[in-house]
């Protein structure tokens, strides 16, 4: 995919570097994956990994921890437990432990 910025958008008047002022900017961009957004049903059913329909702290982390991994990020047990805590906080309306098909679908923002 190809973007072009025009003269006026993002430098008007003044160069930059090596780019003269009035210059027209041309980027190309690859698209390096598509895949379902975190709040998907998908995404869920692939965190739910007993099938009951909600999320345990255990499970939440087992995720964050290959999606590090997938994505060739440091996997830090302390800094996991910390964020697993921080979204229970925040996502587990209910209070009970888990976090819902429901509070997830509609309310998680973090996974």
């Amino acid at each position: 995919m190809q973007t072009a910025f025009q003269p006026l958008c993002p430098f008007p008047q003044k160069s930059f570097g090596k780019i003269p002022p009035e210059s027209t900017l041309i980027f190309n961009i690859d698209l390096l994956e598509i895949r379902n957004g975190p709040r998907s049903h998908e995404s869920f059913q692939e965190m739910d990994l007993n099938d009951d329909w909600r999320l345990s702290k255990q499970e939440v982390k087992i995720y964050l921890k290959k999606e590090f991994e997938k994505h060739g990020a440091v996997v830090n047990d302390t800094q996991h437990d910390a964020l697993v805590e921080d979204i229970f906080d925040k996502e587990d309306e209910d209070s009970d432990g888990f976090i819902s098909a429901r509070e997830f679908t509609y309310k998680h923002d973090e996974l």
